[in-house]
């Protein structure tokens, strides 16, 4: 399937974690960090269920899989943790900063996450990307995160853009019914080994399959 829709975007709006950022691991090791520093054992399984959610509905999966925990207590732990590895650096996607540094400017380009502000923005500074997008929307930014359509909606809205004629890049089921639900053309660019991203309109193994000139030209 090609991974160019059938129109000439209005707007390109990526989601951050996962597909911008290869900041999956470090939520991982944050949450094993946590679960372990309060004398449970870490069981990887229940990663694949986080991914793509927000922070206030990742506590709450997290504090009822290793139960007797406050989802309260388990936010506040978890976000402590992921600041401090966030701060020291977050490293980027593969081919995620040529795609970008070739859209930035000839069409607005948006990031719409389920991070919250404060962590999303260090991530996008540490990462370099927070002065080539036009418009950002973290879950603190609207009334119900993903996968509600409310980010993609709302990133449309900044950008100036109909939903319908623009592009989003998900990583996750979460995220891509998020966009799906928006309107959006969808690309899936999974970032773990056998996600299924059904709302997804087209699937690539890796963001360099993404032809920015090729995007660009597609017939109105």
């Amino acid at each position: 399937m090609s991974p160019l829709p059938p129109f000439r975007p209005e707007a390109v709006v990526f989601d951050l974690d996962g597909v911008l950022v290869d900041s999956e691991g470090l939520w991982a090791e944050a949450e094993q960090a946590v679960i372990e520093g309060l004398g449970r054992p870490w069981d990887p399984s229940i990663r694949p269920a986080l991914l793509g959610l927000g922070a206030r509905e990742a506590a709450e999966l997290l504090a009822a899989h290793v139960g007797g925990i406050d989802p309260d207590q388990m936010d506040g732990l978890i976000r402590a943790e992921i600041t401090r590895r966030f701060t020291e650096g977050v490293p980027v996607t593969d081919g995620a900063m040529e795609l970008v540094e070739q859209l930035a400017g000839r069409i607005p380009v948006g990031v719409a996450t389920n991070s919250r502000r404060s962590l999303a923005m260090i991530a996008l500074k540490s990462s370099g990307f927070a002065d080539l997008v036009d418009a950002f929307v973290s879950a603190d930014d609207v009334a119900r995160p993903k996968p509600a359509p409310d980010p993609y909606l709302r990133a449309c809205e900044l950008l100036s853009a109909r939903p319908e004629r623009s592009v989003a890049i998900e990583d996750s089921p979460t995220g891509a019914a998020s966009a799906k639900a928006a309107g959006m053309w969808v690309i899936g660019c999974p970032s773990l080994d056998g996600q299924m991203l059904s709302a997804a309109d087209a699937i690539v193994g890796s963001l360099r399959q993404i032809d920015p000139v090729r995007l660009l030209t597609v017939a109105v």
